[in-house]
């Protein structure tokens, strides 16, 4: 399943795909869908992407972490997914498998607030920086394929 002919396919944020996920005692391992959560340009110029598992076990859903994703028509999952924006993993495009589905905005807004939550990487931010900084991450994000 492994696909070597990744290294030139365009994967864009917000994108779900089965991916191989290398994790190890309670991380999340094994094929399963992973969702892309590395900026446009990052997809284009490196050999690896930046992902977050989904999975189906619905534990802990209050956890501000996890984000819930129903299976319906809108997000075109077979099953009601979870992601787990605290597991991110880098991983080589030739461990990416088939393409699943695109996330509708309402949920990649979620799952990027709980991905902030999970780091608290925003607290470092002066209120002031976050308008700077979400125009980068427009620019980021607007490579065309």
């Amino acid at each position: 399943m492994l696909n070597s002919q990744n290294k030139a396919r365009c994967f864009r944020i917000g994108e779900i795909y089965l991916m191989k996920f290398n994790g190890r005692a309670h991380e999340q391992q094994g094929w399963r869908p992973g969702l892309v959560f590395q900026n446009n340009t990052g997809n284009q110029y490196s050999p690896n992407i930046i992902a977050l598992p989904l999975t189906s076990s619905l534990k802990k859903r209050s956890q501000p972490t996890h984000v819930f994703i129903p299976a319906n028509d809108d997000t075109k999952l077979k099953k009601d997914s979870m992601v787990l924006c605290e597991n991110p993993e880098c991983i080589s495009k030739d461990r990416i498998g088939s393409y699943i589905t695109t996330l509708p905005d309402q949920y990649m807004s979620q799952v990027t607030i709980a991905n902030l939550l999970a780091t608290s990487s925003i607290s470092f931010i002066n209120p002031e920086e976050l308008i700077t900084t979400w125009e980068k991450s427009l620019v980021l994000n607007s490579v065309s394929f």
